[in-house]
């Protein structure tokens, strides 16, 4: 077959691996930017593609495993996730594709025997775009939340991505076994197809699991919070209790300070004052947002804070009522303070600060958080590596109210920006 027709093939080829890349990877550039190395790498994989069909052989081999390298720095270019996340993706979805390719191969030439080799290749090319692009779409959908909620230290994505090389290398000797026509095609798509099934059946019991314990750590993780602020609430709503007690009181007290300005005790009379505004002082229940919830997680953690020793200041300026459940709050600003009072604890600085400012505009709300971090806090792509299930946590409110969660790091100060859409 003549290679120049398998340049249009060529090209659907890596306009489909670009589009699930661009699906698949966390971006590390904007969309122009992407284009433009899409458009190298677009270039790259034609040219080179092109060259291995024209001259086979080995040299032939040695241009396909050009192109699988090119992909795979493609794919870490162009994504910001860890490396560990990045080989796992770049294994899996290869595997899947070489068994697509192998398998679409192998019906064309066992079912559609009496068509031509150009059409049986543009067949099998086009049936395995739409695959590969209705997985990716599969993917987005169920997988990825799944995926991003593990943490980036590396070895969990590290064992995924050995369990993805282990099925690559099996599909790579039954490969090598096709092209060497030692086994009939028919018992060779039967091998392909089971290594598919056995590869979803593993795929599906590790999402799942991870799912589960992902899910069970974020229940655990809001009782407890929830907990907390509900004894925190109490505790508050005791004080208000006190202080209108208090105010209930002051013609009593105006009554005794009268007695003792009568008899001209000056001491007494300034006694019975400070007495008094001490009483004041601990019943008085700082405000710090006209939304309940928010003030008694802020007024919660403005105690935690003022326990450590680390400044607390708040600026919010948000409506009484949020079209957002209790439960989400929670969870979110709660692990949002949690983390920023570690932070403070273990950056070792003398002074440290934690400073909140919430607003609202239009119907988004934006919520940062600044606080005093250690000098050895790295991020991996836009979160902290090696991130907490309390990060996952808030990542997951984000994703049921279509925000985003970014982090920033500048003068040992970690950034925390939250954007939830209302």
């Amino acid at each position: 077959m003549s290679g120049l027709y398998q340049i249009p093939g060529l090209l659907i080829t890596v306009l489909c691996h670009a589009v699930v890349i661009y699906h698949m990877a966390e971006h590390r550039y904007s969309k122009k930017k992407f284009v433009l190395y899409s458009c190298i790498y677009i270039f790259g994989f034609v040219s080179m593609g092109g060259y291995g069909y024209a001259v086979k052989g080995m040299t032939g081999v040695f241009a396909y495993m050009g192109i699988v390298v090119g992909l795979f720095l493609y794919s870490c270019i162009v994504s910001k996730d860890g490396f560990p996340q990045k080989c796992f993706l770049f294994i899996t979805y290869f595997c899947l594709f070489t068994i697509l390719d192998n398998m679409l191969k192998l019906m064309v030439k066992l079912f559609l025997p009496q068509i031509s080799e150009v059409a049986g290749y543009y067949v099998a090319i086009v049936l395995r775009s739409m695959v590969v692009l209705l997985a990716a779409v599969l993917y987005k959908k169920y997988v990825a939340v799944i995926l991003r909620s593990l943490t980036d230290s590396g070895k969990r994505w590290w064992n995924l991505a050995l369990v993805a090389l282990l099925f690559y290398l099996l599909q790579a000797a039954v490969s090598v076994l096709n092209a060497r026509n030692v086994i009939p095609d028919a018992y060779l798509l039967l091998a392909f197809a089971a290594i598919s099934f056995l590869m979803c059946v593993v795929y599906g019991v590790v999402f799942s699991n991870i799912s589960y314990m992902k899910k069970d750590a974020e229940a655990t993780l809001v009782r407890q919070n929830a907990e907390y602020l509900s004894n925190r609430l109490s505790v508050l709503q005791r004080a208000e209790e006190a202080n209108r007690r208090l105010r209930h009181d002051m013609r009593h007290h105006m009554d005794a300070i009268a007695e003792y300005a009568k008899t001209g005790d000056t001491s007494a009379i300034l006694a019975y004052i400070g007495e008094y505004s001490t009483e004041i002082s601990e019943a008085t229940v700082k405000r710090y947002s006209e939304n309940r919830t928010i003030n008694s997680i802020l007024s919660a953690y403005a105690d935690k804070a003022g326990e450590g020793g680390i400044s607390f200041s708040v600026r919010c300026n948000v409506p009484k009522e949020l079209k957002i459940r209790e439960i989400d709050l929670i969870a979110l600003f709660g692990n949002l303070l949690e983390n920023a009072l570690h932070g403070c604890q273990e950056s070792g600085k003398e002074k440290t600060c934690i400073e909140i400012h919430i607003r609202m505009k239009n119907s988004v709300l934006i919520i940062v958080c600044n606080n005093t971090c250690s000098d050895k806090l790295k991020l991996s792509g836009s979160l902290p590596a090696g991130k907490s299930i309390g990060i996952s946590s808030i990542l997951s409110v984000c994703q049921k109210y279509d925000g985003n969660l970014d982090y920033k790091i500048e003068n040992n100060v970690c950034s925390a920006c939250v954007v939830l859409n209302l």
